[in-house]
């Protein structure tokens, strides 16, 4: 069987390189403003990585919540949404549920 960089070394997390910088960027071409914002971000997240190691609690505080953040703008979000609706107006199938109850999920 092939190795899978998306399934082997789960633990691990490969260090990210330009091309994957340029991937997870690229939505901010054309818009200078917001990507000098962010560009103030990630400097405020490594001098509490660096300068102010104490501070590491609130540089991963401030990434979980760029996380919730992010969440809104994935496919995540509307699947979760459309189950949530499913759910509510009783048209969940039985697989839907077990899924649902799978991940945790009670009601």
């Amino acid at each position: 069987m092939q190795d899978d960089a998306t399934t082997d070394n789960q633990g691990e997390h490969p260090t990210m390189d330009a091309e994957d910088w340029e991937l997870a960027l690229e939505p901010y071409d054309g818009f200078p403003g917001q990507a000098l914002t962010l560009g103030f971000h990630f400097v405020v997240l490594k001098s509490y990585l660096v300068i102010e190691p104490l501070k590491i609690q609130e540089a991963i505080a401030s990434l979980d919540l760029g996380m919730e953040v992010l969440f809104k703008y994935t496919q995540f979000h509307g699947v979760a949404y459309s189950l949530f609706r499913k759910l509510v107006q009783g048209q969940l199938t039985l697989e839907e549920e077990e899924l649902l109850k799978s991940l945790g999920l009670k009601f």
